[in-house]
C-alpha cells in the first residue's frame, strides 16, 4: 500500500535536509554563533575589517552615512 513508501521518504527526506540544517549546528558549535560571515576572499575580508571599524562590529553593515566627511 501506499504507507510502504514512508521508510523510504524518511531516510531520503534526512539526507536531504542535512546539508541544510549543518552548517547552522556546526557553526553554532564552534563560534556560539549560527550564521558567520565568510571572509575568504581579499577583496571580502577588507569589507570585513571596514564595517567592524566603522560600526564597531562586523556583523552590522552600515553605507556611505557612516564614512566621516574629511575635514
Amino acid at each position: 500500500m501506499w504507507y510502504e513508501i514512508l521508510p523510504t521518504l524518511g531516510v531520503f527526506g534526512t539526507f536531504l535536509a542535512l546539508p541544510i540544517f549543518t552548517p547552522y549546528v556546526v557553526g553554532l558549535a564552534i563560534r556560539g554563533k549560527p550564521h558567520n560571515r565568510t571572509s575568504m576572499e581579499t577583496h571580502d575580508r577588507k569589507l570585513t575589517m571596514r564595517d567592524e571599524r566603522l560600526t564597531g562590529h562586523y556583523y552590522k553593515m552600515k553605507g556611505l552615512e557612516s564614512i566621516p566627511d574629511p575635514q
